[in-house]
């Protein structure tokens, strides 16, 4: 246990032997945020935590990469990795499992941008509205958990009233051809544990321990999903 802390000062180590409750992780850049942030993931899993029992999340698939070969490497061996990736990688997997619960089929196929905006472009091309500007709001719209209905009645100008109706057209499109988007990724986990508190209770006594990796890049969707992931506890450590 002492040779995983070994290359960490006393200030890192401090952070990654911090074990229960919710912790911040306060650092400049080049300070070594990342390195604290793994070894405190080997050094809970050294304690005999079920990696399957912790999630550590980031931005990037290659910092998600990078970042589970340095906790691997702190360990002599594990059954399994515990998982390690991307908000979004996350919100993928989680879908696999539960969309079923939005009445949705788990063979969903997730679109691109640029599919979104040839699907915009399909429902009308009688518009002076770039698709561009038109999937921008929509995605900002889906983020604010915004639905079509609130987003039509809040539409003050015309211009916002026909974004509005275009989001509500993708929304039934996306449903209707079992598609999901990027912002779909993170909305409808949110969505299904929000509207299943079982479920919640299980996916967050699953994750007993959650890390997050450059924290001051979260949204505030992604800051609610988090709130659900520690509905059962407080053990959230995040860096940044």
């Amino acid at each position: 246990m002492k040779e995983i802390l070994s290359t960490l000062n006393d200030a890192q180590q401090d952070a990654a032997t911090c074990i229960d409750g919710p912790i911040l992780i306060l650092a400049g850049a080049g300070s070594g945020k990342t390195k604290t942030i793994t070894t405190r993931l080997a050094y809970l899993i050294s304690l005999g935590i079920d990696p399957a029992n912790t999630l550590t999340l980031t931005f990037t698939n290659k910092a998600a990469s990078e970042m589970r070969e340095r906790a691997m490497s702190l360990l002599e061996s594990v059954n399994y990795p515990p998982l390690l990736c991307t908000f979004h990688k996350f919100g993928l997997l989680f879908l696999k499992f539960h969309i079923e619960r939005l009445g949705r089929k788990n063979s969903f196929v997730v679109i691109d941008n640029d599919d979104k905006k040839r699907i915009l472009k399909s429902f009308s091309t009688d518009t002076e509205l770039p698709a561009g500007m038109i999937a921008s709001e929509i995605s900002r719209y889906k983020t604010s958990l915004i639905e079509p209905r609130v987003a039509w009645e809040k539409a003050e100008q015309k211009s916002y009233q026909l974004i509005a109706k275009f989001y509500e057209q993708y929304e039934e499109y996306l449903k209707s051809n079992n598609l999901v988007d990027f912002d779909d990724l993170l909305v409808l986990p949110y969505r299904i544990l929000d509207e299943n508190e079982d479920l919640c209770e299980v996916m967050s006594k699953r994750y007993g321990y959650i890390m997050v990796d450059e924290y001051q890049d979260t949204n505030e969707l992604q800051y609610k999903l988090l709130r659900k992931l520690c509905h059962t506890h407080s053990n959230l450590c995040v860096v940044g």
